[in-house]
């Protein structure tokens, strides 16, 4: 009986082995149950629209400053947690709704067997990356997830499957550029990516792309980021953090984390001596790295290491500079996902010159202007000089003039202790929409 036992207990180790090497049964089923019990553990511990909730400032609720009342008739597009769910929603500056879009994952991408992303419920993936069109149709990305248009009534139109993240910004061309992400094997592709998969580890590799989407959805092009750095003669940007790859492991599997692309757009290329109209900056977060690139050409016109901080958003300006919105804080100061109020508020918008380097900032200095996004953010430069400021940590959208004065801010208070993110926003003119809201029940 002891012999009989150690053989079985040897055939069944050694089995063991094998299946988890190859990925046979059980192994694929024990790592579905545990990602399972993962998430209901996460859900137990902490509900999942806490996910979406940041600790309040005390800025105030809704509508806090207002000084477009009775001055225009624009709309602004708020992407967020809001009425317990993720939502799409356009509103008036006194901040009453005209429209909203109810957002869920498990809904919009019914097939479990085939989502992107296995979540026990919706409220546990966000939206990154948002735009409205002039039918009424939202497009957007649930982040790492998959990107979604959806028709004016909320009914899809269209979906890639996929972890698209971050950014969706429309191309002058038509369709839309996309931030996407291929994960790949190093011990099923050893010669893939040097110097990430060689020699052989057990690692995924997270490796940023570019997409070209049409307007009906098909991806027609995917641009591998760090690739496209490589080529050009960035590799020692690429692997310039100091992260261990070493034989048995690579100790950052997330090569660049871009989260924006940007398209110059050809009535601002003119002040552009560098770049053409249909170029792209982008940012990538781990290097504190923007650049600019011809994505046909696939070549690296422009970048620059700082002096901004893990930055986001990327944006031509009309006088040739790019407008870069700096984080300007680390992850210290976002502990257990929840930003640190004690942290010093020191997020800003800086400006660089293409040709000189020589960067400015324009907000964030002075007393009244004070943000702290910690991980993401966002802004949109305005056609009278002015900026729409996403401050993602604080759930608040701010208008600026011009000057730098603020002139309209939202505040997306959702109890007194808690404000629901806010990931994106955007400033529609009201004769931008063709579309009969009313067509459709709210």
């Amino acid at each position: 009986m002891t012999a009989l036992a150690c053989v079985l207990l040897g055939g069944a180790f050694l089995y063991g082995a094998l299946a988890h090497r190859n990925d046979l049964p059980p192994i694929p089923q024990i790592r579905t149950a545990v990602q399972m019990l993962r998430g209901i553990d996460a859900d137990t511990a902490r509900h999942p629209r806490h996910l979406h909730l940041q600790p309040s400032r005390g800025q105030g609720s809704g509508v806090t400053v207002n000084e477009k009342a009775g001055q225009d008739d624009t709309l602004v597009m708020l992407a967020g947690f809001f009425d317990e769910e993720n939502q799409i929603r356009l509103i008036r500056r006194d901040g009453s709704v005209v429209k909203k879009w109810g957002l869920d994952y498990h809904a919009h991408f019914p097939d479990a067997e085939t989502r992107a992303c296995e979540i026990l419920s919706p409220l546990r993936v966000d939206t990154h990356g948002a735009h409205v069109t002039p039918s009424g149709e939202a497009v957007f990305n649930y982040e790492y997830c998959g990107s979604i248009k959806i028709d004016h009534c909320g009914e899809p139109v269209w979906r890639i499957n996929g972890p698209t993240h971050h950014s969706l910004v429309p191309a002058e061309a038509g369709g839309y550029w996309i931030l996407g992400r291929d994960v790949w094997s190093v011990r099923e592709n050893p010669d893939r990516f040097p110097p990430f998969s060689t020699p052989g580890t057990d690692e995924f590799i997270h490796e940023d792309t570019l997409l070209r989407v049409s307007e009906d959805g098909e991806i027609l092009d995917e641009i591998s980021i760090p690739g496209m750095m490589r080529d050009n003669g960035l590799e020692a940007l690429l692997t310039a953090n100091g992260d261990d790859f070493g034989r048995d492991r690579v100790a950052r599997i997330e090569l660049v984390h871009s989260n924006k692309a940007a398209e110059l757009p050809s009535d601002r290329a003119d002040a552009f001596p560098l770049f053409s109209a249909g170029d792209l900056a982008i940012s990538m977060r781990e290097l504190n790295l923007v650049m600019v690139v011809d994505p046909e050409a696939r070549v690296v016109k422009w970048e620059q290491t700082g002096p901004w901080l893990r930055q986001h958003d990327p944006e031509f300006r009309a006088d040739g500079k790019l407008s870069i919105f700096n984080n300007n804080a680390y992850r210290t100061a976002y502990p257990d996902n929840q930003t640190d109020l004690s942290a010093p508020r020191t997020s800003n918008i800086m400006t660089v010159d293409p040709v000189t380097g020589v960067t400015e900032v324009v907000f964030g200095q002075k007393q009244g202007q004070e943000m702290l996004s910690v991980i993401r953010g966002q802004h949109e430069l305005l056609e009278d000089g002015g900026m729409l400021i996403t401050e993602f940590d604080g759930g608040r959208v701010i208008e600026t003039d011009a000057d730098g004065r603020i002139v309209w801010e939202y505040v997306n208070e959702y109890d007194a202790e808690n404000v629901g993110e806010i990931t994106n926003a955007a400033v529609f003119a009201a004769d931008y929409f063709t579309v009969d809201w009313g067509a459709c029940a709210q």
